[in-house]
C-alpha cells in the first residue's frame, strides 16, 4: 500500500515538472531529391540484327547459329532495358515521394 501510493507520488511530481513535459520536435530539413543517372550499361545501344542472307547460298545450319546469337542479343537488350525502365520508376517515384513530404 505505502510502494503505490510512493508511485502515486511520483508519477504526480513527475507530471508537475519540466522534465518530464512533453518536449517539440525538431524540424529536419529534408534535403532535395537527387536525379541519379543511370549506369551506363543500361543506356548503350543494342546489337544490331544479324544479317543471314549472305553471297552466296547459306547453309541450315548457319541460319539457325546466326538465328540463335541474334535471339541472345535481343533477350540481353530486353533485360537490360526492363532494368533502365525500373531504374527510372524508382527515381521518379522517389522524387514524387520527396516532394509529397513537403508539403
Amino acid at each position: 500500500m505505502k510502494r503505490t501510493l510512493i508511485l502515486i507520488a511520483i508519477g504526480l511530481l513527475c507530471l508537475t515538472t519540466a522534465g518530464c513535459a512533453s518536449t517539440q520536435s525538431i524540424n529536419v530539413s529534408v534535403p532535395p531529391p537527387q536525379l541519379d543517372e543511370p549506369d551506363r550499361a543500361l543506356v548503350k545501344d543494342c546489337l544490331r540484327p544479324v544479317r543471314i542472307v549472305q553471297d552466296g547460298v547459306v547453309v541450315q545450319r548457319t541460319v539457325e547459329r546466326l538465328w540463335i546469337s541474334d535471339r541472345k542479343a535481343l533477350i540481353t537488350c530486353g533485360k537490360r532495358f526492363k532494368a533502365l525502365r525500373d531504374f527510372y520508376h524508382d527515381r521518379d517515384a522517389a522524387i514524387r515521394h520527396a516532394e509529397g513530404a513537403k508539403k
